[in-house]
C-alpha cells in the first residue's frame, strides 16, 4: 500500500480522505488533494514558504493546515510545487511549501474553506493514519 488520497461526494461540500504511514503524510496527502481540486499543482523551483498550524487536537490541526494552504493560494496568487510536513504532533505543525506562479489555464473549483464537518484523525490497526475533512465549495 502507499499514501494516497479519494475525495467523498457530500450534498453541498467536497470530502476528502486521505491516507499515510505517518501522520505528516497522511496530512500532505490530504494537502495534495485540496491542491488537486483548486486546480494548482506546478513545477518548481518557486518559493519555499514554511507554514504553521496549530489546534487543540489533531483534528483541528488539519483544518488549520488546509486553510493555511488556501489562504496562501488565494492571497498569493499561487500554485504548489511541493508540500513537506517537516514536523507535526497532537497540537502543531509545521510544513514547507514551494510556491510558483500560477497557470492561468489551469482549472479547479473554487474552495472557501476546510470545514469541522466529519473532520477525523484515524491511526488504523495496520499502523497507517487515516484523515477526514470537507471542504465548503
Amino acid at each position: 500500500m502507499q499514501a494516497g488520497f479519494e475525495l467523498l461526494e457530500h450534498q453541498a461540500d467536497v470530502g476528502v480522505r486521505a491516507w499515510g504511514q505517518t501522520l505528516g503524510e497522511a496530512y500532505e496527502q490530504a494537502a495534495w488533494a485540496v491542491v488537486g481540486l483548486l486546480g494548482a499543482r506546478g513545477e518548481g523551483p518557486g518559493t519555499i514558504r514554511t507554514v504553521r498550524a496549530s489546534g487543540e487536537d489533531e483534528a483541528d490541526v488539519l483544518v488549520d493546515f488546509l486553510n493555511e494552504l488556501l489562504l496562501a493560494h488565494e492571497t498569493e496568487d499561487r500554485s504548489f510545487a511541493a508540500i513537506r510536513v517537516s514536523s507535526v504532533d497532537r497540537t502543531t505543525l509545521v510544513a514547507e511549501i514551494e510556491l510558483v506562479p500560477r497557470d492561468e489555464a489551469s482549472e479547479g473549483v473554487p474552495v472557501k474553506a476546510a470545514t469541522y464537518h466529519r473532520v477525523r484523525v484515524e491511526r488504523r490497526s495496520d499502523g497507517w493514519v487515516e484523515v477526514q475533512v470537507y471542504l465548503d465549495v
